[in-house]
């Protein structure tokens, strides 16, 4: 299984220090296990993306996450989890394979560890390179060290590169040029929240075109500059109808006590309450009908990011909703994702509920909003293909191994 002089060395070196302890923190949860390492540095959104899909799309699957560096946020589902990479020692690799016993590896980008991928080849795992590049395979050891990633790359079953240098060097490293597929790369993709057809249908035809937009997540400290931006804007469109989505149920009393004070005219959805021709706020919070808001607004303000200190709305989830974002400066860890966004002319930046409200003002024309909503689409579903391409072969293994056991 070895095969090569380099390869042999390599776990000899790494093999004579200590073995270190491996001890898992919990145990192989049962049934199906996709096993997804992104090693690419900066790109562990994309393959947390790819793992909440395959989950979600397959019933009973589990998948488990590790990464070289950075973190990869807790979306709190439960067949998805994360674990630290143990060292790349011979013995404790070898461990943790057989601890997690996943049927597919999925292997992203490149910077391969050899005794890991080793371990997981000899598991009898299901082994899949994925949106490799060429800086995936051009570090120092793989350039002194050629036949190791040259080795380690035909163990193989399937191989998928980003670009044309991605699939030159794999060329170079021996694999054949028909066993590597070519595909765009990988990108973060926005989650779709539910929303039940008959809300939607019913405020579709209560709004009857009224122009809308939605501040989502607010927290209680932003509620008074939302306010003082709505009314800013319906000066210029005075029909114009805010969705105030609090990120806390509790703030409410606050939120109604400061459109008391504005003397707006308000509808509460927890209390059923619909929208009329002289309602000017519907009043609404909570992760359930988020997505019922997205749809409807062709403009979002997203809540947490004009104030320091509070969790921001996942900009690429608002972006596939087809809303035109606006964000405040404190947005946190998702920086690159907004930056990304509003590159591409779909996202708009603030910093005062002047701002805010000249804004929403001139993002609210329906040409203007389609046009930056169409901007985030193209964003949140470039490598779309590719995700698809991944999950399918996945699916196709395991269903093949299913019906292999019956």
């Amino acid at each position: 299984m070895r095969g090569s002089l380099g390869l042999s060395a390599y776990r000899t070196l790494s093999g004579r220090r200590a073995a270190p302890d491996f001890a898992p923190q919990r145990d192989r949860p049962r049934g199906e296990l996709v096993w997804i390492h992104a090693a690419e540095p900066g790109n562990n959104r994309a393959l947390n993306d790819l793992g909440h899909r395959l989950a979600g799309s397959r019933h009973g699957c589990h998948v488990m996450l590790t990464a070289g560096e950075g973190s990869f946020g807790d979306r709190g589902a439960e067949a998805v989890h994360v674990e630290d990479l143990p060292p790349d020692h011979p013995t404790t690799t070898e461990q943790f394979v057989a601890h997690w016993a996943p049927d597919v590896v999925i292997w992203a980008w490149g910077g391969l560890r050899p005794n890991l991928v080793l371990a997981a080849a000899d598991s009898g795992a299901h082994m899949l390179l994925v949106d490799a590049a060429r800086e995936g395979f051009d570090g120092r050891r793989d350039r002194w060290l050629p036949e190791v990633p040259k080795r380690l790359v035909s163990l193989f079953d399937h191989v998928i590169a980003r670009d044309q240098k991605a699939h030159l060097r794999l060329a170079q490293l021996g694999r054949g040029l028909d066993t590597i597929e070519l595909a765009s790369p990988l990108h973060p993709f926005g989650r779709m929240l539910p929303a039940a057809e008959s809300d939607l249908t019913e405020m579709t035809e209560a709004l009857r075109g009224r122009p809308s937009w939605l501040a989502a997540n607010v927290t209680r400290g932003e509620i008074g500059m939302v306010l003082q931006a709505h009314a800013q804007s319906l000066k210029a469109s005075h029909r114009l109808l805010l969705f105030l989505h609090l990120a806390q149920a509790a703030d409410a009393e606050a939120a109604r006590a400061a459109l008391a004070q504005r003397g707006m005219r308000v509808a509460d959805w927890a209390d059923g309450e619909m929208p009329d021709d002289n309602c000017q706020v519907l009043l609404t919070d909570g992760e359930d009908d988020l997505g019922l808001w997205l749809r409807l607004a062709p403009v979002t303000c997203l809540g947490g990011s004009l104030q320091p200190g509070h969790a921001v709305c996942d900009p690429y989830s608002a972006a596939a909703h087809g809303t035109a974002i606006i964000y405040g400066p404190h947005v946190g860890a998702q920086a690159d994702a907004f930056t990304r966004l509003m590159n591409a002319g779909a996202a708009r930046i603030v910093n005062s509920a002047d701002t805010l409200g000249r804004s929403v003002s001139q993002m609210i024309a329906p040409d203007h909003a389609a046009q930056m909503a169409m901007a985030g689409w193209d964003v949140v579903t470039q490598g779309a293909d590719s995700l698809d391409r991944i999950i399918d072969l996945v699916q196709s293994h395991l269903d093949a191994r299913q019906e292999g056991a019956a």
